[in-house]
């Protein structure tokens, strides 16, 4: 047996529903940011900005932690942009750099790459473990990502293709979230928008999904 929560992002918490947030009354409660990276909300999307004045990472993530889960998610990079997407990663004292970097360490989360920027490490590669197959989606384009880990196995496809299969994951609970590189040529943005966390059954650890709606804009 499994549950399923549903939260908005706006720190309104609720059961088997999901309803809208007035701006004044949201205070993002169901996220955590860490590093430099400016976040906001807008029009349904989460909004990552990078600014090469300022090349310090920035991450934002659940403050709920989960196990076995789908992740589905769609994203659009601007041009020359960058991002990545983390799952599996415990909650710790992050920095910016080293083994205590998110995505990092021998007890870290797993750093999926959302990039058409590197040939050889296309979006759906899992940073540092196994490269994703092909090359799918583009920038300047809203492309759909699915991210399912159960057990050791993780699944992911784009755009409906399936691009990575791995079959060693470390199975523990953690945070999922997404990134703002701290290097770059220019100026970019990320854009995240309809984001739906599933739980899927475990036999072994029990853990809560939920779906996270954006309603109106946010700082953090």
């Amino acid at each position: 047996m499994f549950t399923r929560r549903c939260f908005i992002l706006g720190g309104l918490a609720v059961v088997g529903h999901s309803r809208q947030a007035p701006v004044e009354d949201a205070d993002f409660s169901q996220w955590q940011s860490f590093g430099a990276g400016a976040w906001t909300a807008e029009g349904g999307e989460i909004v990552g900005r990078f600014d090469k004045n300022k090349p310090i990472p920035g991450y934002l993530f659940t403050r709920e932690v989960f196990t076995d889960f789908r992740l589905s998610v769609l994203f659009r990079i601007s041009s020359g942009g960058r991002s990545s997407i983390y799952v599996r990663e415990p909650r710790r004292k992050w920095t910016v750099e080293g083994d205590t970097r998110p995505g990092s360490g021998p007890d870290g989360g797993y750093e999926v790459l959302v990039s058409y920027q590197d040939p050889d490490n296309p979006t759906g590669t899992i940073n540092n473990i196994q490269k994703s197959k092909k090359s799918v989606g583009a920038e300047e384009k809203w492309t759909q990502m699915d991210i399912s880990c159960r057990g050791s196995e993780i699944r992911i496809t784009v755009a409906g293709q399936l691009v990575n299969r791995f079959t060693q994951l470390r199975v523990q609970p953690g945070v999922i979230g997404f990134e703002v590189p701290g290097t770059g040529q220019q100026d970019f943005t990320v854009r995240f928008r309809d984001i739906r966390i599933t739980s899927l059954p475990s036999t072994s650890i029990s853990n809560t999904g939920g779906y996270a709606g954006l309603r109106g804009a946010f700082g953090v």
